[in-house]
């Protein structure tokens, strides 16, 4: 009886394990280029968004947030938002703000 119970402990921990490794990640921090102003950007396990671009020579930080909507992260400073397309590692916000890449 104790074996049937540990079997089936043994298979859902399994299940949890791989579904966790399948789940996509959007953590860390990306490397920007070819937009205007962009040149990093950091997200944290708390849904906080660290944006770091180059504005007229002069290179600014700006805290926000950030949330996953499917295939795209939407980031949010100072009321502003930009969606990216996520996929392979990569943050697509295209031409204007550029691609960025996890590091």
């Amino acid at each position: 009886m104790k074996t049937k119970y540990v079997g089936r402990f043994g298979c859902a921990l399994v299940l949890a394990i791989l579904l966790t490794g399948c789940s996509k990640g959007v953590k860390g921090t990306y490397a920007c280029k070819g937009g205007m102003f962009l040149k990093s950007v950091t997200l944290g396990s708390d849904d906080q968004a660290l944006v770091t671009g180059n504005v007229f020579g002069m290179i600014q930080q700006k805290t926000g947030t950030y949330k996953v909507d499917g295939d795209n992260v939407v980031i949010t400073v100072n009321g502003d938002s930009t969606r990216f397309a996520f996929k392979d590692k990569t943050l697509d916000g295209g031409p204007m703000v550029g691609t960025c890449t996890a590091q």
